[in-house]
Parts: structure tokens; C-alpha cells; sequence
């Protein structure tokens, strides 16, 4: 039986996202926002391959979480691709592969919002993001020798419900958006549109992110292991402002036996297994 579950964010910003999470015998990806070229030199790293992906799992319709020639190539090898049904018909309208996807049997709505793939059982769950049909993260667990093991992962959320702080719970690795630095967005030269939109509809800030971990945590019967904060903008933070941010929030409640992981726009994070 297997006894262990990894995941390893392939990478995470504004210009694409994926997440591979496996086990020796069930691979699936969170999202498939990079060039087939990319995802493939990744899954190689990792000794894997397209061929190998059990599903992968769509989290929204914005173009750095789908890449259509990704896609194409994820049809070639029947790979199924699976989303939640209030997103199914904007994808189709976005990318013509997914409709063609949808025709051939492969684009995969989610009854339920759950799936069992193989090993894993698969839950989708709804999040504040400014996307057409919503937008969703993703628990995945499987039953292990020594217990069931979860990992969560949520990219894109404009602040927390409490919906998705009770999915995201009792996980022993989030994936978790922390976005931008309030004062470095505010100095940016975006304009007032935006710097609004990021705030009230799209992004967590790096506070908001360490408030989340703490109603996260409040909601657990047991710590995570490791946390990798994502989806960090390149203008308007860093990654150290950002693991500084989680760990202070962390350290507040006398939490300090967490990891905390960087995640990078163009090359992978590093491979959490637990």
C-alpha cells in the first residue's frame, strides 16, 4: 500500500500555475497553466510524464491556470480533464480544445463536487475570484498505512469563507495564495481600477493570508506539516515579505514547527511529501 503523498507547485504567478500532486500510483495536476514544453520538462524532473497524469483538474477559467496547447497535448494522450460544472460551459466558450475536449468524452465535470480517481478522493470547493462560472480550489487525500493524508491547494482567492476554511482543514500540506504586499500595491503604478479589483475581488495579501492559515489552523484537529505560499506577484511583493508575513502570523499563536515553502513564476517549488 502506498504510504506517502507529494506535491510540488511546477510553478505559480500572474503568467502561469500548476501543481503536480502524486504517489507512486496515481498522478493528477491542479490546474495546466503552462506550455506543454514546460510541463513536460517538469514531469521528467519528477520521473514522470503527461502520459503518466491520472486527471488533471481545472480551478478557473483565466489564462495563466489554462495553456490551450497544454491541452491539446493532454487530449492526444486521453488524459481526462476534470472541472466543476459551473465552469464547464465558460471554458468551452474560452478554448475551443476543451469543447473539443468535451466532444471527445475527456472534459469531465465533477458531480458533487468530488471525484475518486484511482487512490485519491478529490473535492472541489468554491472560492471568491473574479471568474466567469467562479472559481474553485482542491482538497486531495488518500487513505495511508498510518491514516488518511490531504493536501490543499487554492491559488486564487479574494479572502476566506467560511466554506473554504472548513474544506481546507485538517490538511497536512496548503498550497495557499499570498499575493501581493498592501503597501508595495498601493506605491505600484497600477491603476486605481485594479489596485481595487486585486483587493475587494481578486487576491489575498500577505496578511490576509496569515489570517486565513489561523481560522485554517483554528478549524483543525492537527497542524499541517508544510504550507507553499503561491501565486506571489513579481511587482507588488516578494517571496521573503511573504514567508516573513506567514511566519509572523504563525509565531503569534506560538506556532513554530510549520515549514514554509517558496513557490516561483517560472520554475518549480520545492517537493513536499508527507
Amino acid at each position: 500500500m502506498n504510504n506517502s503523498l507529494s506535491t510540488c507547485v511546477l510553478g505559480s504567478s500572474s503568467a502561469g500555475n500548476s501543481t503536480l500532486i502524486w504517489n507512486s500510483g496515481t498522478a493528477i495536476l491542479i490546474d495546466c497553466g503552462f506550455s506543454p514544453a514546460y510541463i513536460t520538462s517538469q514531469l521528467r524532473r519528477l520521473g514522470l510524464s503527461i502520459q503518466d497524469l491520472d486527471g488533471v483538474f481545472i480551478t478557473h477559467i483565466h489564462g495563466d491556470h489554462v495553456h490551450e496547447s497544454t491541452v491539446r497535448r493532454l487530449i492526444q494522450q486521453c488524459v481526462p480533464i476534470f472541472c466543476p460544472p459551473q465552469i464547464e460551459p465558460h471554458l468551452q466558450k474560452k478554448y475551443s480544445a476543451l469543447a473539443k475536449a468535451s466532444h471527445q468524452g475527456l472534459l469531465k465535470p465533477i458531480k458533487k463536487s468530488e471525484v475518486e480517481l484511482s487512490e485519491f478522493h478529490i473535492r472541489a470547493f468554491e472560492v471568491p475570484h473574479d471568474s466567469d462560472g467562479g472559481c474553485f480550489g482542491y482538497s486531495v487525500s488518500f487513505d495511508a498505512e498510518g491514516g488518511t493524508k490531504k493536501i490543499s491547494v487554492t491559488t486564487d482567492m479574494a479572502y476566506p469563507t467560511k466554506s473554504v476554511v472548513g474544506h481546507i482543514a485538517n490538511s497536512d500540506v496548503i498550497v495557499i495564495e499570498s499575493n501581493y504586499d498592501v503597501e508595495m500595491l498601493e506605491q505600484s503604478d497600477r491603476p486605481v481600477w485594479l489596485k481595487r479589483r486585486i483587493r475587494e475581488d481578486g487576491h489575498l495579501s500577505n496578511d490576509q493570508c496569515g489570517e486565513s492559515l489561523l481560522q485554517i489552523m483554528d478549524r483543525s484537529q492537527s497542524l499541517p506539516k508544510s504550507l507553499a505560499l503561491a501565486h506571489v506577484s513579481q511587482e507588488c511583493n516578494t517571496n521573503a515579505l511573504a514567508v516573513e508575513c506567514t511566519e509572523a502570523a504563525l509565531e503569534s499563536k506560538g506556532i513554530s514547527e510549520i515549514s514554509v515553502f517558496e513557490t516561483h513564476p517560472g520554475r518549480p517549488g520545492r517537493t513536499i511529501t508527507v
